[in-house]
């Protein structure tokens, strides 16, 4: 199907969406049971920007990494909610990193943060490494091999 059949829904076909409306970029919204205390690891140990915290008392959150000038910034959405009695969140969250991911996994070990995979160089041309944050979630740096 070409773009402009995809587009158009010329022939049944559905058009595609995230072309017409130019789908751009995603964030993700991590469950945490304290959004003030997320935000803060995210930043003072992952390094992350706090791009805003809302709500009176704080409820909802967005942290940032990136400022565009190699690649798009990565942006995680935080909210608080009441995560006793759910089954753990089983997913994870890919984040790219541009150079020297041995030297980040270094830098998180000196921070304490919890290790689940340490780095390995996947066949896919990946080099990456996983972390677990305090509420649980699992987030993969990963950046190309050379």
């Amino acid at each position: 199907m070409t773009a402009e059949a995809g587009v158009s829904g010329v022939g049944g076909a559905a058009p595609d969406l995230g072309t017409l409306h130019q789908f751009h970029g995603m964030q993700p919204v991590l469950p945490v049971s304290d959004v003030t205390r997320a935000a803060r690891w995210f930043r003072d140990v992952l390094g992350f920007e706090l791009d805003f915290i809302a709500g009176e008392p704080p409820s909802y959150a967005r942290v940032k990494k990136g400022d565009g000038s190699h690649g798009d910034p990565v942006y995680l959405r935080l909210w608080q909610c009441n995560t006793r009695g759910t089954p753990p969140w089983r997913g994870e969250i890919v984040i790219h990193v541009g150079k020297d991911i041995d030297g980040l996994h270094a830098a998180y070990v000196k921070r304490g943060v919890t290790v689940i995979e340490p780095p390995i160089s996947q066949p896919w041309g990946l080099r990456e490494f996983a972390i677990r944050e305090p509420d649980g979630h699992v987030l993969r740096f990963c950046g190309y091999l050379p």
